[in-house]
């Protein structure tokens, strides 16, 4: 074999190894990322498996742009054995078709969020919805929520991401 080829196939080789590990810790995946996100301390909690995320600012704030939506929040705690505990509720101003909160666990890789499992809570014909959760996380990972908060009324739809606190599990 040509010394040109054997350093082509070298150089590839070293290519697909790297892409492989950069997809084996979540770097390709699915991720939400929000938008007013700041940079964390680097200081690790005990049993942390990556640095801790960056700080999320999310309140759901209304400010006139929307007829039904009202108000919407998803919480996360960790309780132990890597479960989470999630809670989340949407508020209308009325009584709307359905009202929606769609729960996305994200996992923090230590350079992004991944989704990693989902649940939806729905209604139809009121004006709240509220619903609990367990997920079963992997100890020593940042788990946080992202939820969609949605109405349907009379062929107007709105809806309204939020983001939660992160959590360690644990």
């Amino acid at each position: 074999m040509k010394k040109s080829n054997v350093r082509k196939l070298l150089s590839m080789t070293v290519a697909v190894s790297a892409l492989s590990m950069l997809l084996a810790t979540g770097a390709g995946a699915e991720s939400y990322a929000a938008d007013n996100t700041s940079a964390s301390s680097a200081v690790t909690e005990p049993g942390a498996l990556t640095p801790p995320p960056p700080e999320t600012y999310n309140n759901m704030s209304l400010n006139g742009n929307y007829l039904y939506l009202a108000d919407g929040n998803a919480n996360i705690s960790a309780i132990g054995d890597g479960k989470l505990s999630v809670n989340a509720q949407t508020t209308a101003t009325t009584v709307v078709d359905v009202i929606k909160a769609d729960v996305t666990l994200q996992r923090f890789t230590g350079t992004g969020w991944v989704n990693v499992n989902s649940n939806l809570f729905s209604r139809n014909s009121s004006d709240f919805v509220t619903g609990d959760a367990i997920f079963v996380g992997v100890k020593g990972f940042y788990y946080r929520i992202a939820c969609i908060h949605s109405i349907n009324k009379n062929g107007v739809f709105e809806q309204k991401i939020t983001y939660s606190g992160s959590v360690l599990a644990y």
